[in-house]
């Protein structure tokens, strides 16, 4: 498997992640598992794994690089973040309304 030089080693541990959160959520409803998008970014699915449950540090070109490959945008990103509560169903229902 080929090595993304993108994805950082920076590892914590922040089990709050909204980041992960988020991001897990999109790919989800997107209806993309850990290994779909794994063999798209040349990554194991234990390593995004532990990107969506913080684990991971995510920069800002691997957040931008999870947005582009879910196809949603990063203004609806940062309004998601933006939120005190972070939950499955209030990403769902953003998307649904957002056309997302």
């Amino acid at each position: 498997m080929k090595h993304n030089p993108m994805i950082g080693k920076h590892v914590h541990n922040n089990r709050e992640s909204k980041e992960g959160q988020i991001l897990r959520f999109v790919r989800e409803v997107r209806k993309l598992s850990l290994t779909d998008v794994a063999v798209k970014i040349q990554l194991k699915a234990m390593d995004i794994d532990h990107y969506e449950n913080g684990r991971r540090f995510y920069t800002p070109e691997e957040i931008d690089m999870f947005l582009n490959l879910y196809q949603f945008k990063k203004e609806d990103f940062e309004h998601l973040l933006s939120l005190k509560v972070v939950t499955k169903q209030i990403v769902n229902h953003y998307m649904i309304n957002h056309k997302s």
